[in-house]
């Protein structure tokens, strides 16, 4: 899955969501962060650089993964950030695509419920079922930025055609549209 960092941005700042997004960058090992509160960056940070010097820094950087920790902030501002709004738009200038990885669930939770899809999948198929759920989702899902639950319903569609067996082809479906009643309710 491609989606636009531009997009994800701009889902947290509709949500009113509060906390740090890092964005983990190929070939890096400091992170990227907008740190959010209620939906609003109030501080940008790479390396040393703060503000908009920092997102700069983006231009032509590869991103390997993207994370959102929920309600963390820090006591600091950038003085002469400009509005949520105009940082997205700068962003929209850099034209920059996250991966997979990013999902409005934190890693931890998304690796629950990918381990929970797995697992499921591996009764029916074997244990193979761990390699064709990381295919499935590299070259056939395609998720929007939050996961939504038609999203995880669609991922276990394709899974689904995995399975060759009918009666196992339903359990596969039933046990999980049951799981994913109870993570979204």
């Amino acid at each position: 899955m491609r989606s636009s960092l531009e997009n994800y941005l701009e889902q947290l700042h509709i949500d009113k969501k509060t906390g740090i997004l890092n964005i983990i960058l190929a070939f890096e090992k400091n992170l990227f962060k907008f740190y959010f509160k209620e939906g609003e960056i109030y501080h940008i940070s790479y390396k040393i650089k703060k503000g908009m010097d920092s997102l700069r820094e983006l231009f032509e950087k590869e991103i390997k993964m993207i994370n959102f920790i929920p309600d963390v902030t820090i006591d600091i501002e950038n003085k002469g950030l400009p509005n949520t709004k105009e940082i997205i738009e700068e962003v929209k200038k850099l034209n920059l695509y996250l991966s997979l990885e990013q999902s409005n669930f934190s890693p931890l939770e998304f690796k629950k419920i990918k381990e929970k899809i797995t697992l499921a999948l591996i009764k029916q198929i074997g244990p193979i079922g761990n390699k064709v759920i990381d295919r499935v989702i590299k070259e056939k899902w395609n998720a929007t930025i939050h996961n939504t639950k038609e999203d995880l319903i669609k991922l276990i569609g394709l899974l689904v055609e995995e399975i060759e067996d009918p009666e196992g082809k339903k359990e596969f479906q039933k046990e999980l549209e049951q799981y994913i009643q109870e993570v979204y309710k």
